[in-house]
């Protein structure tokens, strides 16, 4: 086994990290994807599915209503609100769906938005007939504070929508600023944290939140989290289900009756895990290996590194210089050295990309190897 890279001080819980998890068949470097659940997550979904054919789906699930409860309080914390404003979902993306659908929206709203955007969410603003403008930036892409005040002082729009960590390489809003300008505009803000939860610091104060579970937190598929703060509750036009207890919160009323309990436990369990390491230091060590994979990669012949070394990410984009197909070398790299990547189509942020990108997203127990096999085989062309 190769030594882990990092001091020795901080060596320990990355290793303990990965022997939690099952052995990987490759070198995994798709956590921006979905990461690698833990052992004990899997047993915690296996354990309760198989609780609801021994008892019954509805009993399993009162059953499990501790787990779950405090899952929710820690989601919550995390994610800056309470467990009273946060719902269990089944993705991001079913997150943005009951949040278009429950705000009170009126004829001709707009959402501002950067030019690094999630393309998805474009598709949707648009087919919910809202108009996508456009926000200032500071010409890497990193919203401009001081032109962002100026834009909602002038022409207000219903919402400012921020993808916090970028999908498509190393770039990171500041959350927390944009926040506290918006609060003093009055115009709310809703925050993409897919790539976000468990990986930098997601309790900002957003007024809307909304994450997934497969990601940097390792949790199954099939799961994600919508948070709202309490000054948004009320305005939420949701369905309130006569099978629903009366003293419901509101943003409960966006979950699914028929959810899937199984990977809510999991989540639950992945979440204690991350709680249980430390999310400041989970959120430094994956700082720290995005800068690493950088700095491996910065002088490889026929790729560019899309951003600098201290994007303060764990996600690597390059740019290939040669006129190289990204698919064809994703497929490469996992068919001939067992390396699992990603290409980045343009449609991921089809306001900023041009060309596909080649994403590298190691989780906190990368070991120096795999980064130099990276390096090694993109090096044989």
């Amino acid at each position: 086994m190769g030594q882990v890279i990092g001091s020795r001080e901080t060596a320990e819980p990355w290793l303990r990290w990965a022997r939690d998890r099952p052995p990987a068949e490759l070198v995994h470097l798709d956590s921006a994807a979905a990461g690698r659940s833990s052992e004990a997550v899997l047993r915690a979904a296996a354990d309760h599915a198989r609780r609801e054919a021994q008892v019954g789906a509805y009993i399993a699930e009162v059953e499990a209503s501790p787990v779950l409860d405090a899952g929710r309080a820690d989601l919550a914390a995390l994610l800056g609100t309470e467990a009273d404003g946060l719902a269990f979902v089944e993705s991001a993306s079913a997150a943005r769906s009951a949040l278009l659908a429950a705000w009170p929206w009126r004829a001709g709203d707009a959402v501002a938005v950067l030019p690094g955007e999630w393309g998805p969410n474009l598709e949707a603003f648009a087919a919910h007939g809202l108009r996508a403008v456009g926000l200032p930036t500071d010409g890497g892409g990193v919203v401009d504070l001081e032109g962002l005040g100026q834009a909602l002082a002038t022409a207000p729009p219903a919402v400012v929508h921020l993808t916090q960590v970028a999908s498509h390489r190393a770039l990171v809003q500041p959350v927390a600023e944009v926040a506290a300008i918006c609060r003093a505009a009055g115009v709310p803000l809703w925050v993409d944290a897919a790539q976000a939860l468990g990986h930098v610091d997601t309790a900002t104060g957003a007024d809307v939140i909304y994450a997934t579970s497969r990601k940097w937190l390792a949790g199954p598929r099939g799961v994600g989290v919508l948070a709202v703060a309490a000054s948004y509750r009320d305005a939420l036009r949701v369905t309130r289900s006569a099978m629903a207890p009366g003293d419901l919160p509101v943003v409960h009323h966006l979950e699914s009756h028929d959810a899937h309990i199984a990977g809510r436990v999991g989540l639950c369990v992945a979440v204690a895990e991350h709680l249980a390491v430390g999310p400041a230091a989970m959120r430094q060590r994956l700082v720290d290996v995005g800068r690493w994979t950088r700095e491996e990669l910065a002088d490889v012949p026929g790729w560019a590194v899309v951003s600098p070394a201290d994007a303060g990410c764990a996600i690597t984009a390059l740019r290939p210089t040669g006129g190289q197909d990204v698919a064809v070398t994703r497929a490469r790299l996992l068919g001939e050295y067992a390396i699992l990547t990603t290409a980045c189509q343009p449609a991921r942020a089809p306001r900023e990309m041009t060309t596909a990108l080649l994403r590298i997203s190691p989780h906190v127990d990368c070991r120096p190897e795999a980064l130099t096999g990276v390096r090694a085989a993109l090096l044989r062309g």
